[in-house]
Formats: structure tokens, C-alpha cells, sequence
């Protein structure tokens, strides 16, 4: 169960990466704007080779994995005082750490099936994990046609770029489980002059990493986890 809620949170994180800039309008080639608008609508026509072209997908599951292990490491304290009926935040930042670590690879390498059967919905399971990471697909999906993006401004600076955004929940059974939340989407420029996400990022604040958190324990809720 356990290993179910571990990869399950990794897809709720890597569903920011397809959630974005659903119906962002096309920019001028070669900045950043095109970019995310290439990823939008290579995340709705489920096109992996327009994906990868401009999502550098290694920097970005490792930029998760980082992420998610040291915000569960620096706030264990406030997520036990948040949710102290959920025994996974009973563990001190020392056990956390470890625990991270040691599911570091076997996360990524979940998501990365989960993407594999995103984009090939014809793709056939054989193994019990095959078949997790066809229904984490599956739930991407269902996450996708849930949220939408509002972005700010793109900040440029030499060959990088970040802009804030905000995701946003509709009113559906999966779009309430998050209502919103803010993220940060950093960007560089490759030696082709094209323009790949490289990080999705968020703050250690209600409207950031304790928002999900709470998505997540709404999720495990939904789906009779507890």
C-alpha cells in the first residue's frame, strides 16, 4: 500500500508537467512562451516525440525527486501536526530522508512507465507494474481534463527562464481535490536554440507544497486508501 501511495504521489507531481498550458496560444519560435505552448499541445495530442522535444524529462524527474524528498524532510514536523492520523508523517526527517532516497530510482522509474503508456495508449501491459503504470496513466488523463493554467510573465536571463503559474481545479470530483496551487516552471536554452523545461518547482507554503499534500490526502481518501 504504501509503495501504491509513494508512486501515486510522484504521478500527482509529474501531472503538473501535463496539466500546463492546456490552450496556451501559440507563441513566436524559439522562446520560452513557444515553448510551454509546444508542450501543451504535445501533452493533449498525446505526441511523445513533439513531448521530448521540448520537456528534457531526466532533468525534470530528478528535479521532482529532489524536491518532493526535501520538502518531506524539512517540514515532517508541520505535516504530522497537519495530518496526524497519517502514519507516514509519524517518521522524523532522518527516516525521511533515507525513505527517499531509497524510492528515489524506483519512482522515476514508475513515472517514466506511466509516461510510456501515456503516450501509447495501445500499449499492452504484461507485468503487475506494467499494469500500475497503465492505470497511472490513466489517471493522468483524468487529471489533465480536470485543471487549467494561469501563467505570468516569462523571466529570461541569458540562456534561462522561469515563469510563476497557477493551477487551477474545476468543479469535478478530481478538479476539487486540488482547488489551486502555485508552481514554477524553469526552462534553458539548448545549443539548438530550442527552448526544454528542465524543472517544475514549488514553495514550502499553503499555497504551494502544503496544497498538494493536501490533494494528495484527498486522493488517497478517493480512492479508499485509508
Amino acid at each position: 500500500m504504501r509503495h501504491l501511495r509513494r508512486s501515486s504521489a510522484a504521478v500527482l507531481a509529474v501531472l503538473l508537467i501535463f496539466c500546463a498550458y492546456m490552450g496556451f496560444r501559440y507563441w513566436k519560435e524559439h522562446t520560452p512562451e513557444a515553448a510551454l505552448a509546444h508542450i501543451g499541445h504535445a501533452a493533449a495530442a498525446e505526441d511523445r516525440d513533439g513531448f521530448d522535444q521540448y520537456v528534457d524529462t531526466d532533468a525534470v524527474l530528478a528535479g521532482l525527486s529532489e524536491d518532493a524528498a526535501a520538502l518531506l524532510t524539512e517540514n515532517i514536523d508541520a505535516l504530522h501536526a497537519r495530518y496526524p492520523s497519517d502514519w507516514f508523517f509519524h517518521h522524523d526527517a532522518a527516516f525521511m530522508e533515507q525513505y527517499m532516497a531509497e524510492r528515489r530510482a524506483a519512482d522515476i522509474a514508475f513515472v517514466r512507465a506511466a509516461l510510456d503508456y501515456y503516450f501509447d495508449s495501445s500499449r499492452v501491459p504484461i507485468s503487475r507494474t506494467d499494469g500500475a503504470a497503465r492505470w497511472a496513466s490513466d489517471e493522468m488523463r483524468a487529471f489533465a481534463a480536470a485543471y487549467t493554467v494561469t501563467v505570468g510573465a516569462v523571466r529570461t536571463d541569458g540562456d534561462r527562464a522561469e515563469a510563476d503559474a497557477v493551477l487551477r481545479g474545476n468543479d469535478s470530483t478530481y478538479g476539487r481535490l486540488l482547488p489551486s496551487a502555485a508552481v514554477t516552471f524553469e526552462l534553458v536554452r539548448a545549443e539548438d536554440r530550442r527552448w526544454k523545461l528542465v524543472r517544475v518547482r514549488t514553495a514550502a507554503d499553503e499555497h504551494g507544497f502544503f496544497a498538494f499534500v493536501d490533494a494528495a490526502e484527498r486522493y488517497w481518501a478517493l480512492q479508499g486508501w485509508d
